[in-house]
């Protein structure tokens, strides 16, 4: 919510800004659907927070930078260990802790409100305005509906793609052969402010006032006014505006947009009706409209889900400007808008970029690799209950381990699995490990599997938002051999033994692996897994019992050392191994 708060606010702002600028050369239409990118923006904050896009030009690299600033000027963690006295900034950090992970903090010297739970607070407040002025929305637009509904007389019915011929007072209901053509109810409405148009009990019709009912030329002009609202969808547009007010009530900004959204729906408008009846009539239609309009503050009007023809001073201005001159919008200003506008959007819809593990704090990195052990500790012991707790929600849990009859939780296997905690943790930044286990066979064989797992501070500790594991038992390439030994070949010495005796097991019984085990290259291979591999290079020292394979794929080579080590039997006495193994030096 947060991330959404700060991006819209640059987003709302930076609108404005290319509003203010471009005054009277940006087509209305274009200048109407720019507001859609802010709407669009506080629609998908979830999602947005769920699946974030990191970009090095996101405004968050900003926020986040001056956070850290603000973190590098304090000294929160000697205060809470209590070996320094708050500061202001001090406590400043550690209610902006509260606030974004609802951990609360107290002791002495330290504010009291670092220890109030202000993530609750703002949430309980949220909430019951939220639904305060979703209630007073619902109420206001229903008593106005209600009340047009029962003073309304049937006038006619215009067609839904009117072009602005209107004959008399008679319905414009005509169709157009082979096709079905809307018509829109007209009413007039005795106490209504100015015409609109509004959807109520699922009609959706025009209403007008007495007074322009009687006049022919002015219910031709407010008819067509609102059939542009209609095609341009403006009561779905009402209907996100409001539900966008009453869930960031709170957003100064949002309560801005809306307001001026609403006076860019209008110009649009005017815009269409101009394009409709024609460049020689543009003035009639000012005249009329000034005639016509409420002059009733558009900020009072903001949450009518009805298309009323409000408008301050200002607005007002405004349109009759954009009236009398209708300029026309050059090519190069609507390259320059459109260019602004998707850097705006690669600005304020993508995340900050993931910090570099170079770049975190020291408590940042004691956090995550914490999180890593306690993760790969609990894997190699088959422990799932803990995996289940690491995991953000179940259903990333179910993609790992699963859940008894009996409610127990279980995962992994007996072999091949990665016991006496075999594995390597590398921290690749502030939201990805990668855990490099040795799954063990009973063969006995060793092979490497990566564990690439996402992570997410949630109220004050890390969770696993997403897993991924990746086995290299057939190493088929170089690339798979960088990644499998990227932290080292295993230390297979410990089955010198047991390979030795599968070599000196009678060859019925030894399945070939004499052959296998006494031949550098082919033992080589069967110990690290290769697959497709060619020896391209071999190097025998009999005199240190050492050998030298190297080992070519179609994507580069490779260069393993072996060794004949000694082996100790049970009486105690040393004997030469015949067999090689892969030595990790």
């Amino acid at each position: 919510m947060i991330n959404t708060i700060l991006s819209s606010s640059v987003l709302i702002v930076m609108i404005l800004v290319i509003r203010s600028a471009f005054r009277g050369k940006i087509n209305p239409m274009v200048q109407y659907s720019l507001w859609s990118l802010v709407a669009l923006r506080l629609v998908t904050y979830s999602w947005l927070d769920l699946y974030p896009i990191e970009s090095a030009f996101s405004v968050m690299n900003i926020a986040r930078n001056a956070v850290e600033t603000m973190r590098g000027a304090s000294s929160v963690d000697q205060v809470i260990s209590g070996n320094a006295e708050a500061g202001p900034i001090d406590n400043a950090v550690l209610i902006l802790d509260n606030v974004r992970t609802g951990v609360m903090t107290s002791g002495d010297g330290i504010s009291a409100a670092a220890a109030i739970d202000w993530q609750l607070v703002i949430m309980v407040v949220w909430v019951v305005g939220t639904i305060a002025l979703g209630v007073w929305l619902i109420y206001v637009n229903q008593k106005f509906g209600k009340s047009v509904y029962a003073n309304r007389t049937y006038l006619m019915s215009v067609r839904a793609d009117n072009r602005g011929t209107l004959n008399g007072a008679a319905a414009i209901s005509d169709g157009v052969a082979g096709k079905r053509i809307k018509l829109l109810p007209v009413y007039v409405v005795e106490g209504l402010d100015s015409p609109c148009l509004m959807g109520y009990k699922r009609e959706e019709a025009i209403y007008v006032t007495p007074e322009v009912a009687a006049d022919k030329e002015k219910l031709r002009y407010a008819i067509i006014h609102e059939l542009q609202h209609y095609k341009h969808h403006d009561l779905i547009w009402s209907v996100v505006r409001g539900g966008l007010l009453a869930f960031y009530w709170f957003h100064p900004l949002v309560w801005v947009a809306a307001i001026v959204s609403k006076r860019d729906c209008e110009l649009a408008c005017d815009y269409g009706v101009i394009k409709e009846v024609g460049e020689e009539d543009r003035l009639i239609y000012g005249k009329i409209l000034l005639d016509i309009i409420s002059r009733r503050d558009q900020k009072s009007n903001v949450l009518s889900m009805a298309t009323t023809m409000y408008g301050s001073a200002n607005g007002i201005k405004e349109r009759v400007t954009m009236i009398a001159m209708n300029k026309k919008m050059k090519a190069t200003t609507l390259v320059a808008v459109l260019l602004i506008a998707a850097l705006l959007v690669g600005c304020t819809f993508t995340a900050a970029t993931t910090k570099d593990r170079n770049d975190l704090g020291i408590d940042e990195k004691t956090e995550i690799a914490d999180f890593a052990a306690k993760w790969a500790d609990a894997f190699t012991q088959r422990d799932a209950r803990t995996i289940y707790e690491l995991c953000e929600n179940e259903a990333l849990y179910f993609t790992i381990g699963e859940v008894a009859e009996n409610g127990a939780y279980w995962m992994g296997l007996s072999s091949p699995w990665p016991w006496n905690k075999d594995y390597v943790i590398d921290m690749v930044d502030s939201s990805t490990i990668e855990i490099y286990y040795y799954f063990r066979t009973s063969s006995p064989t060793v092979y490497t599997a990566k564990e690439t797992i996402t992570i997410r501070k949630t109220k004050g500790e890390y969770k696993a938002t997403g897993d991924a594991l990746e086995h290299f038992d057939q190493i088929d390439s170089k690339a798979d051999f960088d990644e499998a030994y990227k932290h080292g070949i295993p230390d297979l010495i410990e089955f010198a033994a047991a390979y030795q005796l599968q070599a000196d097991e009678d060859a019925n019984y030894n399945w070939g692996r004499k052959e296998i085990l006494e031949n550098p290259a082919t033992a080589a291979i069967d110990q690290l897994n290769l697959v497709g591999a060619k020896a391209v290079g071999t190097y025998e020292d009999p005199y240190v019992n050492k050998a030298v394979i190297q080992f070519a794929w179609d994507d580069g080579q490779v260069t393993v050392n072996l060794t004949q080590p000694m082996l100790t039997d049970e009486s105690g006495a040393k004997r030469q191994a015949t067999i090689w193994i892969v030595d990790t030096m």
